[in-house]
């Protein structure tokens, strides 16, 4: 109910799809994240994404804004890639070609918080329109053996029945895609929020809501539950494993990931995600989650609303 209201309402937030790879090797991390904003994009954008705008001049140390594009070949794209260097408030630019590669990689092995690739279509005027990809890799200081790997979009892209269905298979396909071949040991679909908070963190006091303390909990607790979502094999194998899961009626999909994670889909829409599923999502993982005292649960005017969750009477 909670979502169709949203939809109906014309209010839209924006979704983060949050995937925490695990390894301590710091090379293999650096791969992963180059990887994913140059491989796992195009399972969202398509192939041609890279060479999207043309051969525009990159600059060794990035822009300080974005840079100027204009229409360039037959797909009618532009994109560009952000880094947010450590420790800092800069945030640097370069246009999203294959002539980018060696600055993303650098500024990638130098651990910037965050990379991202942002990519759209022209408007018919050869403007910069709104953008329809958007990921990221971040690194956290206090997290180095960890990079977490980010979709982010609008929920009405996962709503609206025009274009659901074409945004969500793109979107399980990239999720699966970075499964495949990454040690995932977590991932949820969340609102955004400081610091991707998942929904359960969100409405946490303090530092049981602190998703850096709770991140390398992964072994033992499971920082939320969502529609989507990554369990690990330790988790999986107290909650029953994979056959035990497919019978809870609580889950539409279960898959067996290589590094024996599993990828749980509550629902066969995200639409349908709400109420009851919660509920029994929450049900079948509650005794696994983190734990804490909760917030009060009232969301003012503008804030995501609290329909993804099951919060205390």
């Amino acid at each position: 109910m909670g979502i169709i209201h949203s939809l109906n309402a014309g209010l839209s937030h924006e979704l983060a799809i949050e995937l925490t790879v695990f390894d301590t090797d710091r090379a293999k991390l650096s791969e992963c994240a180059v990887q994913w904003l140059t491989e796992g994009v195009q399972e969202l954008a398509g192939s041609d994404i890279l060479g999207a705008v043309g051969r525009y001049r990159t600059s060794g140390k990035g822009y300080m804004r974005v840079p100027a594009m204009s229409p360039c070949g037959g797909s009618g794209r532009w994109g560009y890639v952000a880094a947010a260097p450590q420790d800092t408030f800069e945030v640097r630019y370069n246009p999203y070609t294959p002539d980018v590669l060696p600055w993303l990689r650098k500024v990638v092995d130098e651990r910037a918080e965050s990379v991202s690739v942002t990519s759209g279509v022209f408007t018919r005027d050869g403007d910069i329109g709104n953008s329809d990809v958007w990921v990221s890799a971040v690194f956290g200081e206090e997290l180095p053996d960890y990079v977490k790997l980010l979709v982010y979009l609008d929920e009405q892209r996962l709503l609206a029945p025009e274009n659901a269905p074409t945004v969500q298979d793109a979107l399980l396909r990239s999720v699966q895609w970075a499964c495949d071949r990454y040690n995932v040991v977590f991932g949820h679909v969340s609102y955004r929020h400081a610091g991707e908070m998942t929904e359960l963190e969100r409405f946490l006091k303090g530092y049981d809501g602190d998703p850096t303390a709770n991140t390398p909990r992964w072994r033992s607790r499971l920082r939320g539950y969502s529609w989507l979502m990554v369990v690990p094999a330790g988790i999986a194998h107290v909650l029953g494993g994979a056959d035990s899961l497919r019978t809870s009626g609580a889950f539409h999909r279960v898959v067996v990931l290589p590094n024996g994670a599993l990828l749980l889909q509550a629902t066969s829409t995200f639409r349908e995600y709400g109420g009851a599923a919660v509920a029994n999502v929450h049900r079948v993982v509650r005794d696994v989650l983190i734990s804490g005292e909760f917030r009060s649960p009232a969301t003012p005017p503008g804030v995501p609303p609290a329909h993804m969750v099951v919060l205390p009477d």
